[in-house]
């Protein structure tokens, strides 16, 4: 007769406990990267609004076309920061156990396993979650890391457009 291996339930609740650990922490990374999107998408807004408002004024008086060309690619660089940022608030599915799974809970074929079967099921369950999530928060790390990057090149593109139109009006 062949034993197989027994859980021990010690173990278990440990690895039980580290699992939803690692569930809370993925779930602030998410929170984390939609706060720092919207402050992207928030900051990139303004600057453009203003830019666009007073910036238009400033380079009209100017006939060069590259001139023209700089405001343009400033405002157009900003646009694309907001754009990305905006991209990371889309809604995207989130971390959790699946309808159909939770459905079972009230079966006697789950009511009557042991209490390691139901938390090793469960723990299978959301470390399938949790790579889901970190998979997406992975693309949405990258995302608001290319949209700070991309407001960095339209901010100095403005600012440099801005220096050289008021270079001119001093000289």
């Amino acid at each position: 007769m062949v034993l197989s291996p027994q859980p021990i339930p010690e173990t278990v609740d440990a690895l039980f406990d580290t699992t939803w650990r690692v569930v809370g922490a993925e779930s602030a990374r998410t929170d984390a990267l939609d706060r720092k999107a919207a402050s992207l998408a928030t900051f990139a807004s303004l600057v453009l609004s203003l830019t666009a408002a007073l910036g238009g004024r400033l380079v009209e008086a100017h006939e060069s076309v590259w001139v023209f060309g700089l405001y343009a690619a400033g405002l157009a660089f900003l646009v694309v920061a907001i754009a990305t940022a905006v991209w990371v608030l889309l809604p995207k599915e989130q971390l959790m156990l699946g309808s159909a799974y939770l459905d079972r809970f009230t079966t006697w074929s789950v009511v009557l396993k042991s209490r390691e079967q139901v938390q090793g099921d469960v723990m299978a369950s959301l470390i399938e979650a949790i790579a889901c999530e970190r998979h997406v928060n992975g693309r949405k790390a990258n995302a608001v890391r290319w949209s700070f990057l991309i407001l960095v090149a339209g901010l100095s593109i403005t600012a440099a457009d801005a220096a050289i139109v008021t270079s001119h009006a001093v000289l």
